[in-house]
């Protein structure tokens, strides 16, 4: 689909996703009580969700990151939703959408690895300066840049291929099975209707496979740093 379809079109859905999430955003903060409504509540939920997700995954300073974790969660269930209703065009069956937001993911990464570690620390943690000889600490230097630079491929990839492959695959059915049938007999069966339904699961899964892998490259990034902070509080 993405061959047929121009890349400013996908960027419109993609900022009418943003736009619903915006007024979600207003909508459920406008009104705020004590004793919390029905609606309230389910915003709640969705927040301790991911503030329970980030402190398992990441530790207690995993909770900076519930807001970029659930923006993500959010915006790429959006996405994956709008290519289950008509038009059926999801701004994630775009490999343009899916890399922008792998690419910032892993600059963000980057910017509080280097936060936490400082730069000598950033550079001497792909080396594994301390950790192993020093004869190997080039060669694993190496390896790891060339790992951090494949992450927003392997993310943007992922997405793209779980979400382009479902619609080609709906698109297929359609034109093979219920088009000719409804032509010749009339019958209107869905037979896109049980891949309609593995879409949907496949929208909530692939959102969530985003926001987790995130969560975990934020942990590994700054996971030593965290710990040595913590070993010096408790020490004093």
């Amino acid at each position: 689909m993405e061959h047929h379809v121009s890349p400013w079109v996908f960027a419109v859905f993609a900022g009418i996703a943003y736009g619903v999430l915006v007024i979600f955003a207003l909508f459920s903060t406008r009104n705020l009580q004590k004793r919390p409504g029905r609606w309230q509540n389910f915003v709640e939920v969705i927040y301790e969700f991911f503030d329970n997700l980030a402190v398992s995954v990441v530790g207690e300073h995993g909770r900076k990151y519930v807001p970029l974790a659930g923006t993500l969660f959010l915006f790429i269930l959006t996405c994956n939703l709008m290519g289950l209703i008509p038009p059926g065009l999801a701004p994630t069956a775009s490999l343009n959408t899916t890399l922008a937001l792998a690419l910032i993911v892993i600059i963000y990464v980057q910017i509080e690895a280097i936060r936490a570690r400082g730069i000598v620390g950033y550079f001497k943690h792909f080396a594994r300066v301390g950790e192993v000889p020093i004869l190997i600490s080039p060669l694993l230097f190496v390896i790891e840049v060339v790992s951090e630079l494949a992450k927003p491929v392997s993310l943007s990839i992922r997405l793209y291929a779980n979400m382009f492959g479902k619609e080609q695959v709906t698109l297929a059915l359609i034109t093979a099975f219920a088009v000719p049938l409804f032509q010749k007999a009339y019958l209107p069966i869905p037979f896109q209707f049980p891949v309609m339904m593995l879409g949907l699961l496949v929208a909530f899964v692939q959102a969530f496979v985003f926001s987790i892998l995130t969560l975990i490259y934020l942990a590994l990034a700054t996971e030593h740093h965290e710990e040595h902070h913590e070993a010096h509080a408790h020490a004093h």
